[in-house]
Order: structure tokens, then C-alpha cells, then sequence
């Protein structure tokens, strides 16, 4: 991103709050992978965002598009989150384009959420959201080890 260069480095903080949006996005593929995968074929597993739709042709949407392929689409919601997780644990630009896939996600299932999850969803993209304001030159695995080997303290490399 053309701005990166004018945003701060993260901190230890910054980095710590990354780490927990990026293991976030892997738990969920995890979970996914594990609980909702194999559960595609119950016929009222979608059936609450086809409800809660927020408009007659989202509903149509998920029940003619979604629900009929939810196996294959789960599938690649599993791939997208497990890739979006490396992106924000990565560095660099590829921090961002995480971020901003994962509030792209974020903003293309609003309409498809009804109360308490809309809310629930918004202060995510918030969470989320906060850190494109720091640059992350270093991937959290790097951040890892060197706070296990005591380095954590050690200037940042520029």
C-alpha cells in the first residue's frame, strides 16, 4: 500500500493483537474444517442466514445458490480463512491485503446476519480494522521465537 511508508511500526502490542486476529482466522478454519464441514448435509445448518437475510433476494440467494453447493463453498470459506490467517501473520504488504480481505469478508456477510451477530460482526471489522495503522516488517513467527530467545527487546531491523 502507497501509505504504508508514512504508518508507524508496530510494537510488541500491535504485534500481539495481529497474532490474535491471525490465529482467529485459523481456529476458524479448524472449526470449520472439523464441525462444519461434515455438517453441510443438515438441512437447516444455513437456514438462520437465509432468515436473517436482510433482503427477500439474499434469502433466495442462499437458498437457491448457497445451501444447494454448501459443501464446495464451505470448503473454500475453510481456504480463504486458513489463507487470510497467513496473510496477517505474515509481513509487509501482505498484512495488509489479509486485513483488507478479511474486512472485505466481513462487509459482504452483514447482510446476511440478523441481530446480535450484526453487531457482533462490525466491532470485528473494527478489531480487524485498527491494524492497518501500524506496518508489520517482521512475521509474527519471527516475533515469536525472538521473544522466546530472550531478543524481544532488540531493536527493529530497518
Amino acid at each position: 500500500m502507497a501509505m504504508g511508508a508514512r504508518r508507524p511500526f508496530a510494537g510488541t502490542g500491535w504485534n500481539v493483537w495481529r497474532g490474535l486476529i491471525g490465529f482467529a482466522y485459523l481456529a476458524a478454519a479448524v472449526f470449520n474444517g472439523i464441525y462444519t464441514l461434515p455438517r453441510t448435509n443438515e438441512p437447516d445448518l444455513l437456514d438462520g442466514y437465509a432468515e436473517g437475510a436482510w433482503f427477500p433476494v439474499l434469502e433466495d440467494f442462499m437458498r437457491d445458490v448457497v445451501m444447494p453447493n454448501d459443501a464446495a463453498l464451505m470448503a473454500l470459506v475453510i481456504l480463504f480463512e486458513v489463507a487470510v490467517g497467513l496473510l496477517i501473520l505474515s509481513r509487509a504488504s501482505w498484512v495488509d491485503l489479509g486485513v483488507v480481505a478479511s474486512l472485505g469478508w466481513v462487509g459482504a456477510i452483514l447482510p446476511f446476519l440478523a441481530w446480535p451477530y450484526l453487531m457482533t460482526n462490525i466491532t470485528l471489522a473494527v478489531m480487524q480494522g485498527v491494524l492497518l495503522l501500524r506496518r508489520y516488517e517482521t512475521p509474527v513467527w519471527t516475533q515469536a521465537v525472538r521473544s522466546l530467545s530472550g531478543s524481544l527487546g532488540a531493536p527493529h531491523p530497518r
